[in-house]
């Protein structure tokens, strides 16, 4: 049976990109040779095809990294849906339907507006699939296939493995690497929508499981054998339950031991809490993590009790910060803008927070609404637009409270350009260099980060990029001397790029020429502005997750 798994693009007619597609990291060192790759491994695809039976011939296709084929031979095309690009995906979905090949939805779109999905698949998923998948693989193949499809429970992670299939060479197309070792979290965030398919009860992989999917990286992987690779966790709060993550952590501790020339960088999302266990913060070191992203959302504990992010309000970020460094980690910065309390001096304020505390990995959102606070929005009348594929945290999408859209999406727009500016990306690198010792897992041998110095600014160069040749001269000293690696050099050359073309977002959006909520004087008028008509339900009240 001939399978075809995809995971669509966000928006092929959009010059806008997202913050972790990192698509100038071998963008850069190999220009002029043009080929494709991409920042983070979709871990959906990933799961599924670990999870395919030995009987089913499947082909895997990103489309970030490879165009579909339309015409391939296929017995069923399975589609992973996420907000930002149902469009996209019920554009495939509806081209090979025309053929007479079945196809079936899944991820959070389906699960949150199935009715609408289904207008444009034979079947759809509405829960996770592990149990489910090898039956939708024998129903379509038997010609049985039903209309919808949900696990009775949650997955037991604890007794599931997701071994990768492995296929070195897409993998070299990819910066990051992912697994994931939990699903669930024990918190209740208003804009966030993972809770609904995934529970609060945290789900863990047991030690012997998640270090069994890492092995088949380390034996196969040969970035990691030839230089670092960074291998991401996706979970939504892999510290939802710290005495399990622990039992995880000694696991891969162990199994570094056992591969010691192979070198993972790891990442994974957690709370804020993390810095307050000296014993966690050890084992995440001695584990070889480095990135961790953390939502930390806002600085105003007002907007933080919007959000229902109270577990924040207890603790400081900049000592948050500063214990991280000091055990070789840094924190992915998370903030949202526009919830209801924000005001247009909320962007100044984030800077001056990145600024102050040489935040290295600022992260960017504009507040989406999800689920209830989606059918909140839209009984309000408040949404701008239905569209799905704005709905991706960089485009305004509904009317704010206490600024108009226009004043989100510009300071939104202005506070990004500002921050990855070559020169405050300059100084935040040599600023936070002496509080971090980690640059060793990170660098080159000396002389090749020297090549790859040149080969970069000579690329700027013929790209027409004198700032950017200018910001590599300003560091030059610090890169030469082996005290900041050129693979950091080239993140916050890939953010800049991000922000350059994160600019386009303003052309993208649609009527932000609307006041701000608490200035209008007629009060809610669904009908004037919600302007979704018959797209209304199909609207995305499951937001990307982070």
């Amino acid at each position: 049976m001939r399978v075809l798994l995809i995971y669509p693009k966000r928006d092929p007619q959009s010059r806008v990109r997202t913050q972790f597609s990192l698509e100038q990291i071998h963008a850069l060192p190999f220009w002029p040779l043009r080929g494709r790759s991409y920042g983070f491994q979709f871990n959906g695809l990933e799961a599924l095809a670990a999870l395919t039976p030995a009987w089913v011939k499947l082909t895997v296709v990103n489309e970030n990294l490879k165009d579909i084929d339309f015409s391939a031979p296929a017995d069923l095309v399975a589609i992973t849906v996420m907000v930002t690009n149902a469009t996209r995906a019920y554009q495939i979905s509806d081209a090979f339907r025309k053929r007479g090949v079945k196809v079936v939805l899944g991820g959070y779109h389906p699960f949150m507006v199935p009715d609408h999905a289904l207008q444009h698949a034979d079947s759809i998923c509405v829960s996770e699939a592990d149990y489910l998948w090898e039956r939708i693989l024998e129903d379509a193949r038997d010609g049985k296939l039903q209309p919808t499809y949900a696990q009775a429970g949650k997955t037991d992670m604890a007794r599931i493995r997701h071994l990768p299939r492995v296929r070195r060479w897409d993998w070299l197309h990819h910066v990051v690497l992912t697994l994931q070792a939990s699903r669930g979290c024990p918190f209740d965030c208003d804009f966030c929508s993972i809770v609904q398919m995934l529970g609060h009860e945290m789900r863990y992989k047991t030690p012997e499981n998640l270090c069994a999917e890492l092995e088949v990286i380390y034996r196969n992987d040969l970035l990691g054998r030839w230089y670092c690779r960074p291998i991401f966790f996706v979970d939504d709060n892999i510290f939802g339950h710290p005495r399990t993550v622990k039992a995880l952590l000694r696991g891969i501790i162990g199994l570094n031991r056992r591969y010691p020339r192979y070198h993972a960088v790891f990442g994974s999302q957690m709370t804020i809490n993390v810095y307050k266990d000296k014993e966690a913060l050890a084992l995440l070191q001695e584990a070889g993590f480095y990135y961790i992203f953390m939502g930390l959302e806002s600085q105003d504990p007002v907007t933080l009790r919007a959000y229902n992010k109270l577990h924040n309000i207890a603790f400081k970020y900049e000592d948050a910060i500063a214990t991280l460094r000091e055990h070789d980690m840094e924190v992915i910065a998370s903030f949202i803008f526009g919830t209801e309390t924000d005001t247009p001096a909320c962007f100044e304020a984030a800077y001056d927070f990145f600024d102050r505390n040489n935040v290295l990995y600022p992260y960017f959102n504009i507040l989406t609404p999800t689920a209830k606070q989606w059918y909140r929005f839209m009984d309000e009348g408040r949404l701008i637009t239905a569209k799905a594929k704005l709905y991706d945290a960089h485009h305004t999408v509904f009317v704010p409270m206490r600024m108009s859209p226009r004043q989100l999406q510009e300071g939104f727009i202005a506070l990004v350009s500002r921050t990855f500016a070559y020169q405050n990306i300059a100084k935040r690198l040599l600023a936070a260099r002496p509080h971090r010792r980690f640059r060793h897992r990170l660098a080159l041998p000396l002389l090749l980060e020297k090549v790859l110095y040149g080969k970069i600014h000579w690329t700027l160069g013929k790209l027409g990029d004198g700032e950017g040749q200018r910001f590599l001269e300003t560091l030059r000293p610090h890169i030469w001397s082996g005290r900041i690696p050129m693979a950091e050099v080239l993140l916050q050359l890939d953010q800049h790029d991000w922000a350059e073309r994160n600019r386009a977002t303003l052309r993208e959006c649609h009527s932000l020429d609307v006041p701000a909520w608490s200035e209008r004087e007629a009060g809610p008028q669904s009908s004037q502005l919600a302007g979704t008509g018959n797209g209304a339900a199909a609207a995305p009240r499951a937001a990307s997750s982070r």
